[in-house]
């Protein structure tokens, strides 16, 4: 066997795709919820034109990584166990939440470089920042799609501990509950109360935190044949 270190790019990826989404998040300040005024939406994206541009264009890199994590997640899981359709799952649900992510991301800065460009628009901002963070609750049908996968090549090849795939399966559980809270319009389970729109997201970030440490720190053999375990 030879050892393989595109898995440690991998979880430094991953590492620097949540460092940029935190900064991203830090840098846009404190963004308004979907259910204050207009005025106070439009007041915000007026205010803070440069500081959004900006955290959007930090999350389209912290995206980019997270794409790259992924690609090395589901490779590992490959090469332990060919067999199975779960990989393939895998690199399709991180393939399908960047697409997600970069169309998101695409929009909120070309509307918010719109929308203060051309001052008269400002007025009609809430519309397009409401169904925009509608859109990020309801993308949570796609997380749960590559961590509930995660979570069955777990268990198949013991690639990470057990507790890993438990961990998956809540981050993807949790993940699919916040879209269903779409119809709901004030308080801690809005689309971006407490409960929805953190929650979930935190463990995800802990989840893909421990996943890249785990393949930093291991050296990741490559099986010459079988289902076997490419970590200890």
């Amino acid at each position: 066997m030879k050892e393989s270190h595109e898995f440690r790019w991998g979880g430094l990826a991953g590492v620097g795709a949540l460092v940029l989404a935190v900064i991203g998040r830090l840098v846009m300040g404190n963004a308004p919820r979907i259910t204050e005024s207009t005025t106070t939406i439009a007041g915000y994206l007026s205010q803070y034109r440069a500081q959004v541009l900006m955290g959007a264009l930090l999350y389209a890199i912290a995206t980019a990584l997270f794409l790259w994590f992924g690609v090395a997640l589901a490779t590992a899981f490959r090469r332990a166990d060919e067999s199975s359709d779960a990989p393939a799952l895998v690199l399709a649900g991180y393939i399908l939440i960047s697409v997600i992510g970069f169309v998101g991301l695409s929009v909120f800065a070309g509307m918010t470089y719109a929308m203060t460009a051309h001052r008269a628009l400002l007025p009609i901002a809430a519309g397009p920042y409401t169904a925009l963070t509608v859109m990020g609750t309801i993308s949570g049908i796609a997380v749960a799609v590559p961590f509930g996968a995660s979570a069955v090549a777990i268990m198949r090849t013991h690639v990470f501990p057990a507790w890993m795939a438990w961990f998956a399966l809540l981050v993807a559980a949790l993940n699919v509950l916040a879209a269903f809270a779409v119809g709901i319009t004030g308080g801690a389970l809005a689309p971006d109360g407490l409960l929805v729109g953190y929650v979930p997201g935190v463990l995800t970030g802990l989840w893909v935190l421990a996943a890249s440490g785990l393949l930093i720190r291991e050296h990741l053999p490559i099986p010459t044949a079988g289902a076997r375990p490419v970590m200890g």
